[in-house]
């Protein structure tokens, strides 16, 4: 009797794993471009939109190495306009820091193009072992292409009400297609 299940179980996961199967598309046909975004432009959507890694240096008030991370959760209204969440940690001394914001974001162009541009302001946590409130934030960078679906960024983000101010570089990633 366990051989008949496993032997039944074998063949329904056999079938399951040919729907699988690859097709590379016909050479002959080139493939649609992909829409500039997968939501409809005037929506409001929740979802993760793109990503990134970073790292760089606090040049005020305490200097830090800094090193975080972003996900861009929310689109409001247009592809351009989004709602980021972002966390970053700082060391190099005894104290570390830890930041957490919450920031609305303007994208100056669309997803594909060469260089975006952008700027935003929020509200972020921080605290460094003397210091932990919720403080105003304000962020500009830009994105440049380096590859399909994949940016360079290079960021300024000041925290703690404008009172440290950090430099980053990183990778971004579009969850949607750039």
């Amino acid at each position: 009797m366990h051989r008949l299940a496993v032997l039944v179980l074998t063949c329904c996961l056999a079938r399951a794993a040919s729907a699988q199967d690859f097709r590379p598309p016909d050479p002959r046909r080139p493939e649609e471009p992909p829409p500039e975004s997968v939501a409809d432009p005037g929506c409001f959507c929740v979802g993760l939109f793109a990503f990134s890694t970073r790292a760089g240096a606090q040049v005020t008030k305490d200097e830090q190495a800094v090193i975080g991370t972003t996900l861009d959760i929310a689109q409001l209204g247009s592809p351009q306009l989004r709602l980021r969440a972002s966390g970053e940690v700082g060391f190099g001394r005894p104290e570390q820091s830890i930041g957490a914001n919450l920031e609305l974001l303007w994208r100056f162009q669309p997803d594909r193009a060469p260089a975006i541009p952008y700027i935003g302001v929020g509200a972020g946590y921080y605290d460094d072992g003397t210091v932990d409130h919720v403080w105003p934030t304000f962020v500009l960078g830009f994105e440049l292409a380096f590859r399909a679906g994949t940016h360079w960024l290079i960021e300024y983000h000041a925290l703690e009400g404008l009172n440290r101010s950090r430099f980053l570089i990183g990778l971004a990633a579009s969850t949607r297609g750039r």
